[in-house]
């Protein structure tokens, strides 16, 4: 086994550590920490045995397994900045909102106290 094998095996066994200690603290829901485990534990056979994204290269067309793997990173990372920018946008909008009302409601209470005090 070579010396990046061994650091990324260990960090991979540290991210499934950190999956679990997340999942148990309530983190993380059952689906979502199993998707993480399956990912880590598929992460660890692929550093252990590199020829296993050969397989995966013929499936999806590539020459190398190294290609395919860069090809489905990119792409999953590409989903995930979509996912959080959707999410960001989604509070800005209820921060918005709520800045909103709060502004309404203590105009709303200033008015109404001038009127009282008048």
């Amino acid at each position: 086994m070579m010396i990046i094998q061994i650091i990324l095996v260990l960090f991979f066994f540290f991210a499934l550590f950190k999956v679990f200690l997340r999942f148990r603290s309530g983190g993380l829901k059952g689906r979502e920490a199993i998707g993480w485990f399956v990912f880590w534990i598929l992460a660890i056979a692929v550093v252990i045995n590199p020829n296993y994204t050969l397989i995966l290269a013929k499936i999806l067309g590539v020459g190398r397994g190294v290609d395919a793997i860069i090809y489905l990173a990119i792409s999953l990372l590409f989903f995930l900045v979509f996912k959080i920018y959707i999410h960001l946008e989604k509070i800005d909008r209820q921060i918005t909102k709520l800045v909103r009302q709060d502004t309404l409601s203590s105009q709303t209470k200033k008015y109404e106290d001038t009127a009282r005090h008048s």
